[in-house]
């Protein structure tokens, strides 16, 4: 009699993975409400810190980890996998270029020239501020 090897996950595997798969579920909620904590602690802080609330989030999430001392274990696992998707974050912005693209086609000079003076005034800033901690820094001698 021939034996039949099926690729279907018996029953006993199905109970097996369902642990699982539970804790891969709570451990993207709890990294979701993470996120959507310090976004919406972000909100309440605009009154102390007049910056968008993403901004003010991120720094109120950057000093949790410094007070924790390192990144969650939950976070670490689970924020790369939305990172991968990050492009869609940029699909509002493109659907606004294009919802508004004769205004874009009207004003494009205007739009060139702030991107590329922004950019540059942005880059200088960085220089000036890696010029200012890395000056201050002792560099150890090379061994040969």
């Amino acid at each position: 009699m021939r034996q039949q090897t099926s690729k279907q996950p018996t029953k006993v595997q199905h109970k097996a993975r369902l642990p699982e798969m539970a804790e891969t579920v709570l451990t993207h909620l709890a990294a979701i409400l993470v996120l959507i904590g310090t976004y919406q602690l972000g909100e309440l802080a605009y009154v102390i810190l007049p910056l968008p609330a993403t901004i003010n989030g991120l720094l109120i999430l950057l000093f949790m980890f410094i007070i924790y001392g390192q990144i969650p274990d939950f976070l670490a696992r689970t924020v790369p996998l939305y990172l991968k998707h990050m492009s869609l974050f940029f699909v509002p912005a493109v659907m606004a270029v294009w919802l508004y693209q004769q205004a874009v086609l009207e004003y494009w000079h205007a739009l060139v020239l702030s991107l590329v003076v922004t950019t540059i005034l942005s880059m200088l800033l960085v220089l000036w501020v890696a010029h200012r901690c890395l000056t201050n820094t002792p560099v150890s001698p090379e061994k040969p």
